[in-house]
């Protein structure tokens, strides 16, 4: 048997196989591209991927208010705090978790019955005292995590719709 006649069938086999796997990696990579490079502009204040669970959102709200992080705040704000945040509402927030003695060591998130995207929400020092609890309001963004507002009670007035559920919500009054 001449090898000579064998040798172009063979590289037609690598050459089919070696297409193949390009293609499927060509393709994989684009699939993985487009979840990675989602714009979350429109729905988080720094335009990232939100954070995978909404107590990890509360935790590291409280974090970065204790620390005075501007950065890490508006890492797991919504949009329409974010494109409001100043320092006087990052004091005010820790204000209001100092008096209510919510820690980054003791916080937790307490959620309410979720409508449409909305989340009520609540931060709590872990204790079942609601008078140890801040109202707050999250939402679930796209299914692809969470964002977490601040407290409504941090907002200029004239920034505060209470017919809208942002920038929080509530369960009602808890010292009820």
């Amino acid at each position: 048997m001449d090898k000579s006649a064998q040798l172009p069938k063979s590289r037609h086999i690598y050459r089919s196989a070696g297409l193949t796997a390009a293609a499927a990696v060509i393709f994989g990579v684009s699939l993985s591209g487009c979840a990675a490079l989602q714009d979350y502009s429109g729905d988080t204040c720094d335009g990232r991927r939100p954070v995978s669970t909404l107590e990890q959102a509360g935790k590291d709200l409280v974090s970065a208010v204790y620390a005075n992080d501007k950065a890490g705040v508006c890492r797991v704000i919504n949009t329409y705090a974010g494109d409001r945040l100043d320092d006087k509402m990052i004091a005010a927030t820790k204000e209001i978790l100092v008096h209510k003695g919510i820690t980054p060591d003791n916080v937790r998130v307490v959620t309410g019955e979720q409508a449409g995207s909305h989340i009520p929400a609540q931060l709590t020092d872990g204790s079942d005292d609601r008078s140890h609890w801040i109202d707050v309001g999250a939402t679930s963004v796209r299914g692809n995590g969470f964002t977490i507002d601040l407290p409504t009670e941090v907002f200029p007035p004239e920034l505060v719709n209470q017919n809208d559920p942002s920038p929080s919500a509530s369960f009602g009054d808890p010292e009820s």
